[in-house]
């Protein structure tokens, strides 16, 4: 018989809905297995690229069957029993339903949500979020669980935690970030609204395009780049984006979890947001100093995304205020924090 804890996550990511719920996933579960030996299994909807991304670190995959409906309470309460799961983190936005995790909750699972504000957080014994206004909005009133606010509770790979340097350099370095997968084609819109810039040459700034591994657009942007007036350098499936960041000055992206590794390496942004839900989380990164939010995407983007990157691009005081104050707000240590708690909350009930 073993004592060894056991963790359970929830969660999904495909081309068209995102990468990002996975990735701060496997972060955390990294944290887990690799610092405290606690076994990771993953409970997932069929999605080859998510399932390739959970194979890499050889943690075992409970695969939804493909039925369009099914029950997902038995399915979660049999992945449970299978993987033997005495923690249960779930990171989704689907029907999932507060009874269902209410009632695996009351068979023992310690049940942790991140950053969703659903019906199912009062299933939770611990709840995480990044202090955006939707948070202060709800009413917690009656929640029995812990609930952990703040910048602090950001989930991040690790290679985040490491400060950047400051940057020294003659030219301004500007990357365009657009996720994972990027499924509206951001990533286009931003390359348009760049080469609407003046002088159309690189004496200005130089700019990257980092493309993940579920981008979709590659044809249309390979023939975009084709026709501009601005040189782009283009990366793609980076694994140390920690890096490619830190050689920036400047970033555009898709508000989500890259806008939150771009802060904890104390890079300005300019974020685009692709539901009102995502510009209003977006503005307590705003609020914070750190950003800029050009708000929800619609057929204006480009000219607000122009107008807001040349007025940092001539304001170099306060690219430097919004790095410090992202230096200062964001150290990248959300999943070491979130882990202990985790494992400390199983192992006092189990004890």
């Amino acid at each position: 018989m073993t004592n060894r804890l056991s963790v359970l996550f929830r969660c999904d990511a495909s081309p068209s809905i995102g990468l990002g719920h996975l990735v701060r996933c496997l972060a955390l579960a990294d944290e887990l297995h690799e610092n405290h030996g606690v076994a990771v299994s993953f409970a997932m909807r069929a999605s080859p690229l998510a399932s390739e991304m959970v194979k890499r670190r050889s943690y075992p995959i409970l695969q939804a069957p493909d039925d369009v409906v099914f029950d997902q309470e038995a399915w979660l309460r049999d992945c449970i029993l299978k993987s033997g799961a005495q923690i249960l983190v779930v990171d989704v936005r689907d029907d999932l339903s507060k009874a269902a995790l209410e009632s695996l909750a009351g068979k023992g699972a310690v049940v942790a949500v991140l950053d969703d504000l659903s019906d199912r957080r009062w299933a939770a014994d611990l709840a995480f979020y990044p202090p955006v206004p939707q948070v202060r909005r709800v009413n917690w009133s009656g929640f029995r669980g812990r609930l952990c606010v703040g910048w602090e509770w950001v989930v991040l790979r690790p290679q985040f935690a490491q400060s950047a340097p400051l940057r020294k350099r003659a030219k301004c370095s500007l990357l365009i970030a657009m996720g994972g997968s990027d499924p509206a084609g951001l990533t286009l819109k931003a390359v348009r609204a760049l080469d609407r810039l003046g002088g159309g040459g690189d004496e200005d700034f130089e700019s990257v395009i980092i493309v993940g591994a579920g981008f979709c657009h590659r044809q249309a942007l390979g023939d975009l780049l084709g026709r501009t007036r601005r040189r782009f350098t283009v990366r793609e499936d980076v694994s140390e984006m920690s890096v490619a960041m830190a050689h920036a000055d400047l970033a555009v992206c898709s508000f989500g979890m890259t806008s939150y590794e771009l802060a904890a390496m104390g890079v300005p942004a300019v974020c685009v947001c692709l539901t009102e839900d995502h510009a209003e989380s977006a503005s307590g990164l705003v609020a914070a100093g750190m950003a800029i939010s050009v708000g929800v995407d619609d057929q204006d983007t480009e000219t607000r995304l122009a107008a807001a990157v040349e007025g940092l691009l001539a304001d170099k005081n306060a690219r430097a205020q919004m790095s410090a104050r992202a230096r200062e707000l964001m150290d990248g240590r959300g999943a070491s924090r979130i882990a202990e708690l985790l494992v400390s909350t199983a192992a006092g009930r189990i004890a």
